[in-house]
């Protein structure tokens, strides 16, 4: 009785084909990572390449973290010069910054993946001299 063999390119292709999608699948699983860790790792990114940032000559962006608990970036800046007073965050200052806040995040094309996650914004303002914290705004996603 004649029995024909598998070519052996074929048992090549089969064995190369299987390890191929495998391969696939163990890197498809190893790269997905959620959505929290994937914010979790921008930030930290973003804080190691580009912090401290100075704004202008009285505010400097000290770094930026997200924290998977309340689904919240926050924005921690050190405020020196004529900004770091502990009297000068009037309610009328601290509503105008607010607003301008809300505006440049409502503005903002490079956070729209956050903005879909519905994450909310929190911004920090230090002093330079004491540590102490000036003013904190908080923007939910409701707002934006």
């Amino acid at each position: 009785m004649f029995r024909p063999s598998t070519p052996t390119w074929l048992l090549k292709h089969k064995r190369g084909t299987a390890a191929l999608t495998a391969a696939a699948l163990v890197l498809s699983a190893c790269s997905s990572t959620s959505r929290e860790e994937r914010f979790q790792r921008e930030c930290e990114e973003f804080t190691l390449n580009y912090c401290p940032q100075r704004k202008d000559s009285c505010q400097t962006l000290d770094s930026i973290t997200y924290r998977a608990e309340d689904n919240s970036v926050h924005n921690w800046y050190v405020l020196n010069g004529v900004l770091d007073n502990d009297t000068l965050f009037s309610e009328q200052l601290k509503d105008m910054l607010h607003d301008e806040l809300l505006g440049n995040l409502k503005k903002s094309l490079q956070l729209k993946k956050y903005k879909d996650a519905g994450v909310t914004f929190v911004y920090h303002y230090r002093s330079a001299t004491s540590g102490k914290e000036l003013h904190k705004a908080v923007i939910g996603k409701e707002s934006y």
